[in-house]
């Protein structure tokens, strides 16, 4: 059923996940400092969302450890940025958002290695339909491939495996807290702000945005994709089955993928469409893999 606070979630759920579909888009577009790129994502990010979190009255029932764990996921967040705007402007919106939804092989990885969670059989299965996958979208032979295109692909995997310590920063974070997602979120976002300031800062990048067309996207990226687009699913999520969440949440990589044909024109043929089917399999599978 429905909460009466907050009604229809599949609906909230399907938009949330439509909306972070362009975030590799507006990075794309906005063609800065992939640093640049994360803080100001970030920075428009909190924009968004600080009325809401006034708008909700909530007070900050957090304990020290959970707010220093809220601390750490801004920060790994913020790594996880820096991996996986390079590998967008490297190889593209869609395949490095693909290669980011590996995160669930990682985090059911590091949930064997650290939390002793069991790995069963299926998922061992959709980590190699994943890994057929990309061989399908890059060819099979991945040494001929140009060094741009490895990197690109190195840091998407480096982007899964930084996003899989976030979420499980995140969960253990939320887990037994009375925070609300926007506050959490709130939070994480302005620890990923400061942390992507000051590493721009050391680097010795200039925060000046000249270009319109650049502030304009990479405002639409907080705004749209990350403040609101996070929130929905954040508020969404818990009131809908598992499974179908994890259906509707394969909108993300594959709207991505999709935007990519449509406004960078990128060559796909049968192959790399097999590969992408592929692998949106094993991401389903990976993330049903407690359910098996």
């Amino acid at each position: 059923m429905n909460s009466p606070s907050q009604p229809f979630p599949l609906f909230r759920l399907l938009i949330g996940s439509i909306c972070i579909s362009f975030s590799p888009v507006f990075i794309k577009v906005a063609d800065v400092d992939p640093d640049l790129a994360g803080f100001y994502r970030m920075f428009f990010a909190v924009l968004g969302l600080l009325p809401l979190f006034l708008l909700q009255r909530e007070k900050l029932n957090l304990t020290r450890q959970g707010f220093l764990v809220l601390l750490a996921c801004g920060f790994f967040l913020g790594i996880d940025f820096m991996f996986w705007h390079r590998s967008i402007n490297l190889i593209g919106p869609g395949l490095s958002t693909l290669l980011g939804n590996f995160q669930v092989f990682f985090t059911a990885l590091f949930s064997w290695l650290f939390l002793k969670e069991k790995v069963t059989g299926l998922f061992a299965l959709a980590v190699v339909i994943a890994f057929c996958g990309l061989l399908f979208i890059t060819g099979g032979d991945v040494f001929v491939l140009a060094t741009t295109v490895k990197m690109g692909i190195i840091f998407g995997l480096l982007t899964a495996v930084f996003y899989s310590i976030y979420i499980l920063l995140i969960k253990q974070a939320m887990t037994g807290s009375q925070v609300s997602g926007i506050t959490a979120t709130l939070i994480v976002s302005i620890s990923c702000m400061l942390f992507l300031a000051l590493f721009g800062s050391v680097k010795g990048i200039s925060f000046a945005v000249t270009d319109s067309r650049s502030l304009l996207a990479l405002a639409a990226v907080g705004l749209i994709c990350t403040a609101l687009g996070w929130s929905l699913i954040s508020s969404a999520i818990k009131q809908v089955p598992a499974t179908l969440a994890g259906l509707v949440l394969l909108l993300q990589p594959t709207l991505a993928f999709i935007w990519d044909v449509l406004f960078f024109r990128r060559p796909t043929g049968g192959y790399e469409y097999l590969g992408i089917m592929l692998i949106l399999s094993a991401i389903y599978l990976g993330t049903q893999r407690r359910g098996n």
